[in-house]
């Protein structure tokens, strides 16, 4: 199989885009956040209608900008293509897989969108003379590609490279990861589903064991039953773990890529929950300046009416007393008046009963109702006590202690308007920042952790439980067997049922006969690899369980992940290369005799393969792609264009493609392109470009000069 071309049509941050991939190696490279990722998950989707984990978003791939441009009906047309070439037995073809799916808009709302179901469709064109162009659609489609290249190794073929340090860590994992991949290469599902049928069989009615009057003969198909019974429930079990293992280390990779992003952003945390604390402080001091507010105009109530109340009194009677005309009974009634008549205190509060009674109290205890008493008296006992609820001033009069409380509340709200601005700016300069797992990132982390952990236990268990159960069941079936053999009793539907167990104990041989002659085909095209392109001088040994060892002198060696990095990229090359001369075996059984012929195989789609282990790992794997298959397609970053130096020499077939962002970005950004001798023309190249307005915002690929 050979790639040669990629074609996009509003795909993410695409709206169009034309690669041409017919050649040895093609770079491609671009800034994060531009588009990397969804090139290689543009392989991904358009031929297995996947992708890959951790790629974000997965169920939103249609170009925003052209969303947005529909009006209510309209549809978005979304479509990749992934043109290869490829030998059909004694024939080469060329081949088109198209997958498409359409957006309609439904609403005026942003989120108002429909999205089709995908359809699929793989055209074949032989490439010579003879024979008619093929069309296969959605299903026939997807079974036509699977003979080529089966779903289940496609995430050998297309991955990200940055991730490789985090999937070698765990050897459980990878070990079940390159059993599934053996098994995949042979095609062992089509042997379970050859057992599966016995199964079937053997509980049809017409195959139903009749029960036996011989005690031990009956006995014995009972414990017999119990025994298949016992296997069955534990092979069903361990078929599901896989796909557990898989999931809950989806998610705590994910819950350690929010753990990291939790980390690295822990100085703006820390900035928000300080812009948080005084929006808080702020609030609780308004809260405090309005309770201390309620509290003067209760306490202070009567002091400011009765200061007007004894002021008006006060005007009275001295105008009165300068005239001479007032008896002393009607100064009395002027306070009786101003009292009764008043409706409402200076704070606009109504005066209620029981307050107007003690006003009633304070007039008599100023002014004594009595006949004998004379203006004069009346007059100064009033002067008195106004005087002395006058004579409270600065800070502790009622007037100013109400002015200096709203102060302090104005203050406070001020305050509060402030730092919430400051948060709501804060919070739209860092979206991410709000959106945290809910429990806490390290604890959900740790949780997955301990999960994969719990089921690769289990699996273990129960592989080990499974063997000793398959013992156990063979055991019982032979000594069932032997005992209707040996009475003599069994009819033509129990010898039917005996010739079932039979095959089903052949399929089980011949699939471990497959896997462990596989086995060997993968551990010596490793080492061929490992040795003669990676050129180290220790051996790996890939065990009966499909672990792999680094072996040095015979002696099982400890390996930096860098090199345990290496071993998978040999595996991966390995494989690419054996499916090709799996799918040409006339017999199955020349598994464990297949030698690997370098630089024939499949080709490999890497997402960052300079990322994971610092610069000198990076130079050596520029050095060794060229030699590690027929040919690559490179994702890599801006930083990265050192070490394409080996990869675009002149002796090579390679190809680079810039990928240019038109974006929400502040300056134009440029790199050198090459140093103009050994490779590329040295000049300065455009590759961020601001995009002023929200329409223009996308991704275009300019093929480099090589």
């Amino acid at each position: 199989m050979r790639l040669t071309r990629l074609r996009l049509l509003n795909w993410r941050s695409f709206p169009t885009c034309e690669v041409d991939l017919d050649h040895d190696i093609t770079v491609l490279i671009g800034q994060n956040g531009t588009g990397k990722t969804a090139l290689l998950n543009a392989f991904v989707w358009g031929l297995f209608g996947q992708t890959t984990t951790g790629f974000s978003h997965p169920d939103d791939l249609c170009n925003h900008q052209a969303k947005l441009a529909l009006t209510q009906g309209e549809s978005a047309h979304v479509e990749v293509i992934v043109g290869f070439l490829h030998d059909g037995g004694l024939r080469r073809y060329r081949f088109e897989a198209r997958r498409s799916l359409s957006v309609t808009r439904t609403g005026p709302d942003k989120e108002s969108f429909e999205e089709s179901k995908p359809r699929f469709v793989l055209n074949r064109y032989p490439l010579d003379q003879e024979g008619d162009a093929q069309t296969y659609r959605d299903e026939v489609a997807e079974r036509e590609l699977q003979s080529i290249i089966p779903a289940g190794l496609n995430p050998y073929f297309f991955f990200p490279a940055e991730n490789i340090g985090a999937s070698i860590a765990a050897p459980d994992s990878r070990a079940s990861s390159i059993r599934e991949a053996v098994d995949v290469l042979l095609g062992t599902s089509r042997y379970q589903i050859a057992a599966d049928a016995i199964q079937q069989a053997l509980q049809l009615r017409q195959l139903e064991e009749k029960a036996s009057n011989d005690t031990a003969l009956r006995k014995a198909q009972e414990v017999k039953d119990k025994a298949r019974e016992n296997h069955a429930d534990v092979v069903h079990e361990l078929s599901l773990l896989p796909e557990q293992i898989r999931r809950v280390n989806t998610l705590r990779d994910e819950a350690e890529r929010e753990l990291r992003r939790m980390q690295d952003a822990q100085q703006l945390i820390d900035e928000r929950h300080d812009i948080q604390r005084n929006y808080d402080d702020a609030r609780r001091d308004a809260k405090a300046a309005e309770d201390q507010q309620r509290q003067v105009l209760h306490r202070e109530c009567f002091n400011l009416f009765g200061a007007k109340v004894l002021s008006d009194a006060r005007i009275v009677l001295e105008e009165a007393k300068a005239l001479g005309k007032i008896p002393p009974k009607v100064s009395a009634g002027l306070l009786d008046e101003l009292i009764e008549n008043a409706e409402s205190c200076l704070c606009g509060r109504q005066i209620s009963d029981s307050e107007r009674d003690i006003l009633r109290a304070l007039r008599i205890t100023v002014v004594e109702d009595t006949v004998a008493e004379s203006v004069s008296n009346i007059l100064a006992r009033v002067i008195s006590r106004d005087d002395r609820m006058s004579a409270r001033t600065g800070g502790e009069a009622p007037y100013a202690m109400l002015a200096a409380v709203e102060k302090e509340i104005h203050n406070a709200h001020r305050a509060m308007t402030t730092w919430r601005d400051k948060r709501d700016a804060f919070d739209e300069d860092n979206p991410r920042l709000l959106q945290p797992l809910g429990a806490s990132p390290i604890e959900t982390w740790q949780k997955y952790l301990r999960m994969g952990t719990e089921l690769e236990t289990r699996q273990q268990d129960l592989e080990k439980e499974e063997e000793s159960l398959s013992r156990a069941k063979r055991e019982t079936e032979n000594r069932y067997e032997r005992l209707r053999r040996a009475q003599g009793k069994a009819d033509s539907v129990a010898e039917a049922r005996g010739h079932l167990y039979k095959v089903e104990r052949a399929i089980e041989d011949l699939k471990k006969h497959l896997r462990d002659g596989s086995r060997r085909d993968v551990e010596r095209a490793i080492n061929k690899i490992v040795q003669e392109v990676f050129l180290r001088d220790y051996t790996i040994s890939l065990t009966s369980d499909f672990d792999i060892e680094v072996r040095q002198d015979g002696i099982s060696v400890g390996a930096s992940s860098s090199e345990r990095a290496w071993v998978t990229f040999a595996f991966v090359a390995a494989l690419a290369g054996l499916i090709e001369k799996y799918d040409k075996l006339t017999r199955m059984d020349e598994a464990g005799e297949v030698e690997l012929e370098l630089g024939s195989s499949y080709p490999l789609v890497l997402d960052a393969p300079f990322s994971p282990f610092g610069d000198d790992y990076a130079t050596q794997f520029a050095e060794r792609l060229p030699s590690l298959g027929n040919q690559a397609v490179l994702i890599i970053r801006d930083d990265h264009l050192d070490h394409l130096a080996p990869i675009m020499s002149h002796q090579l077939d390679a190809r680079a493609y810039l990928m240019r962002f038109h974006g929400p970005r502040d300056i134009e950004q440029t790199i050198v392109w090459g140093d103009g001798h050994n490779w590329g023309d040295g000049s300065e190249r455009i590759y961020v470009t601001p995009a002023r307005d929200a329409s223009q915002v996308r991704t275009e690929l300019v093929e480099l000069p090589t």
